[in-house]
């Protein structure tokens, strides 16, 4: 009776005192819950960011364990109160064992759920400690996912992988704009101290590519000096010039720890259309490769089918990327997230950071959840459709314009089969489809 609805066991054992304040506070606690339930049923953005709340979490935290000592106690009680010492032996030994399995049951889960608030509390604090939120532009969400490659015989930080993932506010309905790091002669949006003193794009020669931006500014410190992360600042700044779309969050992938994340999730199922080497120019002598077919990748894998360019090249390695976006948003179901929050938690902190603040992240969640039902459009400013060296711009941003209006169109989704290069991944209305 006491696991079943606590405190009614001592009701019928003429405790009624205690027994009648641990039903209430039962029925307080289900009668509480189904009133949130009811008042915010429509409202799961508002839900979901209960669960990033840091002052929630830890209420939630202190909760959880003191209904679980009140239940302990309760149990240890009900077992005084069936007086098994006027049992027999057999009898008293069984209750005796039951209880203590009980109270096992429930020190477990509660110790085991006080570990997991305690280190989602932890994660949210450091990985999404920016406090200043920035309004959806046109009723999209424009957020800058950057690939970094940080490495000891690298000078600073060149983001290798740039992606701008815009996200319709109410449909979650997503494109996915890439660009390359070699893209040259790059304009820097109005306002840009950059602007300034490249008054006709990043046109310093061969070696001005679009992921030398974050270096140069880093140079400048005299340009932003109100600036954390003038190379950040700048490069956000370059992207917006490239796009005309105005970025409202940026996301720092640490390549490395992103095969933290994978393997936290136990692997991300892949189809491998071609044989990907696992190796540099510099270790060719490995002679390790991911074979073609549809398989589970790990960490390491997963890592190579996104970065690889042995046998392929800088433009192949971002519809490849893009696949693996896909695959990611399709198979993290909320199941997963919380059988291997604990493990994601870890990996999250050596993964990213973010200027994404912790009270947006309820809408994000949101958003995540809509996007997994909709086809993922993408644009890429590759070869053969745009020029690197001497890019059209204005075609550039009038291509991200026109998927932007695809995606927010209700017309039935054509698949696009007008991409020749062999990477549709990187021009197309279904991502999925291709991959």
């Amino acid at each position: 009776m006491t696991v079943v609805v606590p405190g009614s066991g001592h009701i019928a054992a003429g405790r009624r005192g205690v027994g009648w304040f641990a039903v209430t506070v039962w029925l307080a606690a289900l009668g509480g819950g189904g009133y949130l339930l009811w008042k915010f049923r429509t409202d799961r953005a508002e839900v979901l960011g209960w669960f990033t709340d840091t002052d929630v979490l830890l209420l939630a935290r202190a909760g959880i364990v003191a209904l679980a000592v009140l239940w302990v106690a309760l149990f240890i009680d009900a077992w005084r109160l069936g007086s098994p010492f006027q049992l027999n032996f057999t009898r008293a030994a069984l209750i005796t064992v039951l209880n203590l399995a009980i109270i096992g049951g429930v020190a477990g889960s509660t110790a085991y759920a006080s570990q997991l608030i305690k280190v989602s509390r932890d994660t949210v604090k450091v990985v999404f400690s920016e406090t200043k939120t920035s309004a959806p532009l046109q009723g999209r969400y424009n957020i800058l996912l950057l690939g970094s490659d940080a490495r000891k015989d690298r000078t600073g930080v060149r983001p290798d992988s740039m992606t701008v993932a815009s996200i319709d506010t109410d449909t979650g309905k997503v494109v996915l704009v890439s660009l390359p790091r070699n893209l040259q002669n790059v304009p820097f949006s109005e306002g840009s101290p950059l602007q300034a003193v490249y008054p006709n794009g990043f046109n310093c020669g061969s070696e001005c590519l679009l992921n030398a931006v974050y270096v140069t500014a880093e140079g400048r410190p005299d340009l932003y000096p109100r600036s954390k992360q003038p190379g950040l600042d700048a490069t956000i700044e370059a992207v917006q010039g490239v796009t005309d779309l105005k970025i409202n969050y940026y996301v720092m992938v640490n390549l490395n720890g992103f095969k933290g994340l994978v393997d936290a999730v136990g692997g991300v199922t892949m189809d491998v259309k071609a044989r990907i080497a696992m190796f540099g120019q510099e270790d060719a002598y490995k002679n390790v490769y991911i074979e073609p077919g549809k398989q589970n990748l790990d960490g390491q894998k997963a890592l190579w089918y996104a970065r690889s360019r042995v046998g392929s090249d800088d433009y192949d390695r971002m519809g490849r990327q893009k696949c693996l976006m896909a695959a990611m948003v399709e198979q993290l179901s909320p199941q997963t997230v919380l059988l291997n929050a604990t493990k994601i938690a870890k990996s999250g902190k050596e993964l990213l950071s973010t200027n994404i603040p912790a009270k947006e992240l309820g809408q994000f969640a949101d958003l995540a959840l809509k996007s997994r039902g909709e086809k993922i459009r993408t644009v890429s400013i590759v070869p053969p459709k745009f020029d690197t060296v001497v890019p059209d711009f204005p075609a550039i941003q009038t291509a991200v314009q026109t998927a932007i209006d695809k995606s927010e169109s209700t017309a039935p989704v054509k698949r696009d089969d007008k991409d020749t290069s062999g990477r549709p991944a990187n021009q197309t209305d279904d991502l999925k489809a291709v991959c």
